[in-house]
């Protein structure tokens, strides 16, 4: 009975001890002399417009690519909501990809359960512009 509870004992002492050398090489590495820390990255942009209807389009904008893979993830997000019936708001969220290029132009087209076109909303996307408005919503006449 005494060999197997020594031998447990011995492989638990031999885990502890190969754990706290891990914690100690842990310790060295995080005292560098010269190290910067920076802020993470700003969050995506949203747009919306109201449309006649009773609902609207908000456009969450990427200006970088990790910006773009947040508003789409939220976007998919806030859409299985809508779909859902389980929105705050009644906007359509679609996500646009500013990341590239001098800029972004895009059609949305709204349509109903039949697949009528309900609305169209055109997104205009500046890469160079002042912070905070960069995008502008067009919504048309159907």
């Amino acid at each position: 009975m005494k060999p197997p509870i020594i031998a447990t004992t011995i492989v638990l002492g031999l885990a502890c001890v190969g754990s706290s050398s891990v914690a100690q090489d842990q310790t060295q590495a995080t005292n560098l002399q010269n190290f910067s820390v920076t802020a993470p990255a700003a969050q995506y942009e949203t747009y919306a417009v109201t449309l006649p209807m009773g609902f609207g389009l908000q456009a969450f904008v990427g200006n970088t690519h990790r910006q773009y893979v947040q508003a789409a993830r939220a976007a998919e997000g806030s859409e299985a909501l809508r779909m859902k019936g389980m929105a705050t708001q009644p906007f359509v969220t679609v996500a646009i990809d500013n990341s590239d290029g001098p800029g972004v132009a895009k059609r949305f087209l709204l349509t109903d359960s039949v697949q009528n076109t309900v609305a169209i909303v055109d997104v205009y996307c500046k890469r160079a512009a002042p912070e905070g408005k960069r995008c502008r919503l067009v919504p048309q006449v159907v």
